[in-house]
């Protein structure tokens, strides 16, 4: 339960954080890429019995190492993901594709294609999706697409956007642009 308060705690200071730093115009353009807004930060993994926008967790604790990543407010996803691995084994378990939502308050408003995750739980994404506008409250969900079996509609988050307590690193340093 503290986890899943601390993941609704960080959406909603990442929202009026970027709502700050524009002045509240709408424009959250701090790496100047020439986006017109977005949103953009670091990856979390889930923990069990945690709900997002309708979508459930994974039923097991994933870990991520430095992930980041940048939504366009034109609906460009771009997602470097390094390191997503279950907790208990230290692997990537069943688990072979990912796919990124994007959810506007309570509702996932787009998910792009699926993306292979090596056994090391890297993985990136660059797709576009359609958003509505305004997007208010945006989140990141990092979704199961595939495992050894097939794939899977609508699968389980395993990663989020979220902000861990005690964390100083503040990774200004981007990897991410326009591609």
């Amino acid at each position: 339960m503290k986890r899943f308060l601390a993941v609704v705690t960080s959406v909603a200071a990442l929202a009026c954080f970027a709502m700050a730093e524009d002045g509240g115009r709408g424009n959250n353009n701090s790496n100047n890429n020439g986006n017109n807004g977005g949103f953009e930060g670091q990856l979390i993994g889930s923990s069990p019995n945690e709900h997002v926008a309708g979508v459930a967790s994974g039923g097991a604790p994933w870990v991520v190492g430095q992930s980041e990543f940048n939504v366009s407010s034109n609906g460009r996803v771009q997602v470097q993901i390094r390191g997503l691995l279950l907790t208990g084994t230290g692997t990537t378990g069943p688990v072979t594709m990912v796919d990124a939502s994007v959810a506007c308050g309570d509702v996932v408003a787009g998910t792009t294609g699926a993306v292979m995750l090596t056994t090391l739980g890297n993985a990136s994404i660059n797709d576009m999706v359609t958003l509505p506008s305004p997007c208010i409250a945006p989140t990141l969900l990092i979704r199961v697409a595939a495992t050894t079996t097939g794939p899977v509609t609508g699968g389980p988050f395993i990663a989020i956007n979220g902000i861990v307590a005690g964390n100083n690193n503040n990774n200004n340093n981007s990897q991410l642009g326009d591609h």
